[in-house]
């Protein structure tokens, strides 16, 4: 995973942030369920004057139901994402090309884990 670099962010880009740790006992970032996430802004912190990136992220609140939350994090902390890219290539196989085609695809039973395409897409980063 590489960094963002704090300089050239700029608010609407599509980052890569920590979600939930899911095994402590491991060492660095092994052991972090990440989220895509949608900058807002740019801004120094008060306690310690670090970088730190707010943005706007999908975290679940129960099963297959997610809600948007503003989150901040330390610039070391927020990461470059190629999702949009992986989520054109799982669309693609699936001959999904529209806004309307992806709505339609995500109703079908046999279709989980779309929720961070879903995202992609209320967001204007696919179609």
């Amino acid at each position: 995973m590489k960094k963002v670099n704090f300089e050239k962010l700029q608010a609407g880009e599509l980052v890569q942030v920590p979600r939930t740790q899911f095994a402590p006992q491991r060492y660095g970032w092994n052991g972090w369920l990440f989220s895509e996430a949608v900058v807002i802004r740019k801004a120094r912190s008060k306690k310690n004057n670090k970088p730190v990136v707010v943005v706007e992220m999908w975290t679940p609140k129960s099963t297959n139901d997610y809600r948007t939350v503003e989150r901040t994090f330390y610039a070391g902390h927020v990461f470059q994402t190629n999702a949009v890219e992986i989520a054109k290539k799982f669309l693609a196989r699936d001959n999904v090309t529209t806004k309307e085609k992806f709505y339609k695809f995500i109703e079908r039973d046999d279709v989980t884990g779309c929720d961070w395409i879903k995202l992609l897409v209320d967001k204007g980063f696919l179609f």
